[in-house]
């Protein structure tokens, strides 16, 4: 009974493990990081994500899994965003493994004399989770008409922010993708409307919350600890010859 409870569990995990990746498609994203021209770690056993080999990077999983945009380099051509804050579109279902994923929206801010951000440590959206039509690849767009820029801080025309996509999928791995963008008037910035920023509407969307706050009659009382240390081992013993 163990073995097939195993074999199971094994069975579960491998079909919902997989490559999940984003593409940004408002503002325009920095670059094509879907590049998987590396050996996968089935075929290669020393495959890390990253490999050199001949003179060149290969990528087994796709760029994006590397911190802190996917392995592409700043834009040399920045598009316009709204110094008040603005849209931003992801298409998240490009390869399969995120039929539910949590996302995270960071921005990065050029200082003085600093070509690129040190750091993408500012959040303005997330988290929160989508749930896709299915496991596997799939066409779907999301859209956030209005992401706020960072509270408490001065932002002007002209200045050079990177707006960075986090997504999270079901199974742990962490994958990244930026925008580069420099901040003008609203008025200056291309209109965003039904054909660049959209809610598909295979997508659905669910909140992140605590529940410290919460209280039913239907939750179970506390046990006291002298009680639990009789209880715990029972319940194992139960658990373990159900198993079996």
């Amino acid at each position: 009974m163990l073995h097939i409870y195993a074999v199971l569990v094994a069975l579960t995990i491998h079909l919902s493990a997989g490559w999940c990746h984003t593409v940004i498609t408002y503002p325009p994203w920095r670059g094509n990081n879907l590049i998987t021209n590396g050996t996968k770690p089935e075929h290669d056993m020393t495959a890390m994500g990253e490999n050199y080999v001949d003179g060149q990077y290969t990528f087994p999983y796709g760029q994006q899994w590397m911190y802190p945009c996917g392995g592409m380099p700043m834009s040399t051509n920045r598009s316009l965003w709204p110094v008040s804050g603005g849209a931003l579109a992801v298409q998240p279902g490009w390869f399969q493994g995120h039929k539910t994923a949590m996302f995270y929206v960071n921005i990065g801010i050029n200082g003085p004399g600093e070509v690129a951000p040190p750091n993408m440590s500012h959040p303005v959206a997330g988290p929160f989770q989508i749930t896709g039509p299915t496991n596997v690849e799939y066409p779907g767009t999301f859209c956030l008409p209005q992401v706020p820029l960072v509270p408490d801080v001065t932002f002007n025309i002209g200045d050079n922010i990177t707006i960075q996509v986090v997504e999270l999928a079901q199974h742990g791995a962490a994958i990244y993708n930026c925008a580069d963008v420099t901040l003008a008037d609203p008025a200056d910035v291309p209109e965003v409307n039904a054909s660049n920023c959209f809610n598909s509407s295979d997508l659905s969307f669910q909140l992140v919350y605590a529940t410290g706050n919460l209280s039913s009659s239907a939750l179970p009382v506390a046990v006291p600890c002298s009680s639990m240390s009789v209880t715990l081992p029972v319940l194992v013993t139960i658990l373990a010859f159900m198993l079996w």
